[in-house]
């Protein structure tokens, strides 16, 4: 365990800026999808698959990205992947072409992502304990949430205004700040050598995970329902596979690609399950809403990004609470409440979606949502990291950070069919591949659109028919009872949760013995 003294805080600030571009990447160009056409000369399926492919190349490398810090340091293995984010940023940013945005964006800044990300989090766990470790996760979860709201706000902002170069931009001035400022960072040694690298698991576990999340992506398309069963048949395969091999090499006495003995933890495991749980809902929850926002209440990106803000609130809010409750409650307590108030949040969003539903309507739902969220991800997190000795944080890691991008895609992918299903045509591989028609938006007309000031601009359907316009209603409502549902496994999930368990083993870290 580092001493936490001769780092302070600034370790946190500086994974947060991480985390922020991280997830502002993820968001901001599905408003600027039109804009992108136009600059790139290229069609929408070319930027939607461009959009599709950083997400599988981010959510398959995770397991490897935490694996390599044993070999080369989580410091080092999170400066080169700032590094190489920071290349695409630049080549993303001077795109002429879907090619060089392609190489860019996708390749470059997932690849880039996925080394980050696990470094992120077993920096953390490594670098605090206890009540400000969960401080810490608490806080990373609330700038993940807030990124993603802001994202959206962001990219339309800078696509309305000005250019949706200005935001890769952006993201590099922030790379160059956290690579001036790393030297505070812990330099974490290695622990491993490349010689124990597992090149048979890294490609089982690349290749199952890439077929899994693409076959969950493709649903969103209904043109490619056909082939999905077959992707995702061949991705479970590929992963059961890399399961075998990893029980093997550590029969064998060898270095696996991934500790699968972390799952022998039943705190772990749950721990996950929780995490991907809620991370299929604000997956689902941020490609709902704004579709319905803004295909069905007429609203532009902006509009859309703002309607959004409670559930950054909610989070960022409950988030900073958690290195207090911590160690005055029990975690599946914790949890268990989280995921009620996300299912208050769920019901609620259930009960008023209706003809004259505007967003002002929407808003104590998605801030429910919000308060949920911010209970749940910084303690799910925690769990996972206290079960894990010092030499398992980074693999605890990459379960995580896969966990949290599955789940994501899981929860825009089924609630995505059932929009579809419900009328709102072909949205596209996991995109939120929607288009607003609305015009240019002045700071004056803010108050209205969300609700605000007597307007009644958003208080009806746009389409013509009430046919399409009842059938709408009923997939916004059966979207979010399938939420609902979810969130009760989740909280069945947390309760299951052991109250107590052994302690851990002296190289663990100081973390809890009492979750």
């Amino acid at each position: 365990m580092v001493e936490e003294s001769k780092t302070g805080w600034l370790t946190l600030i500086i994974v947060t800026l991480s985390v922020f571009i991280i997830v502002i990447d993820k968001t901001f160009l599905n408003v600027a999808i039109s804009a992108l056409i136009r600059d790139l000369h290229t069609n929408i399926e070319t930027i939607q698959y461009i959009i599709a492919i950083y997400s599988l190349i981010m959510a398959s490398l995770m397991i490897i990205g935490g694996k390599i810090q044993n070999i080369m340091g989580r410091k080092k293995t999170f400066l080169i992947g700032a590094s190489i984010y920071g290349v695409g940023t630049i080549i993303a940013a001077a795109s002429i072409n879907s090619a060089m945005l392609l190489l860019g964006w996708s390749i470059l800044e997932g690849i880039g992502a996925a080394l980050m990300m696990p470094a992120t989090t077993s920096i953390i766990s490594g670098s605090y304990s206890g009540e400000r470790r969960a401080f810490s996760l608490g806080i990373i979860s609330s700038m993940a949430s807030g990124a993603g709201s802001i994202g959206p706000i962001l990219g339309g902002f800078l696509t309305t205004y000005y250019t949706w170069r200005y935001a890769f931009a952006l993201e590099l001035v922030v790379v160059i700040i956290i690579l001036l400022s790393s030297r505070v960072i812990s330099p974490f040694p290695a622990i491993a050598k490349w010689s124990d690298f597992n090149i048979s698991g890294a490609v089982y576990s690349a290749s199952g995970i890439f077929l899994l999340v693409l076959g969950i992506l493709l649903l969103n398309d209904p043109r490619n329902w056909n082939l999905v069963p077959y992707i995702i048949i061949a991705g479970l395969i590929l992963l059961v596979i890399f399961y075998l091999n990893q029980k093997s090499r550590i029969k064998e006495g060898k270095s696996p690609i991934l500790d699968i003995t972390l799952f022998n933890d039943l705190s772990f495991t749950l721990g996950n399950i929780t995490r991907l749980i809620m991370n299929f809902t604000i997956g689902g929850v941020l490609f709902v809403i704004p579709v319905f926002i803004l295909i069905v209440l007429g609203a532009d990106p902006l509009t859309t990004g703002l309607s959004l803000i409670p559930l950054s609130l909610g989070i960022f809010i409950l988030s900073f609470t958690a290195g207090k409750v911590s160690t005055r409650l029990s975690a599946r307590y914790i949890l268990a409440l989280g995921f009620l108030a996300s299912m208050a949040g769920s019901i609620y969003l259930t009960l008023i979606f209706n003809q004259y539903t505007t967003i002002l309507d929407m808003m104590p739902g998605i801030l429910l949502l919000g308060v949920g969220m911010g209970i749940v991800f910084p303690h799910s997190a925690n769990i996972v990291f206290s079960v894990a000795r010092s030499d398992q944080q980074p693999d605890a890691s990459g379960v995580l950070n896969t966990g949290i991008n599955f789940g994501s895609a899981l929860g825009t992918a089924v609630l995505g069919v059932i929009l579809i299903l419900g009328g709102f045509g072909s949205l596209s591989i996991g995109t939120g591949g929607y288009q607003s028609s609305s015009s240019h938006l002045e700071l004056k007309d803010i108050p209205g659109k969300l609700g605000f000031g007597g307007s009644h601009a958003l208080n009806v359907f746009n389409s013509g028919s009430g046919v399409v316009d009842s059938k709408k209603i009923s997939s916004m409502k059966d979207s979010f009872n399938v939420v609902t549902i979810v969130l009760l496994i989740g909280l069945i999930s947390s309760l299951l949760i052991p109250k107590r368990r052994r302690k851990p083993e002296p190289d663990s870290g100081g973390v809890i013995t009492h979750i």
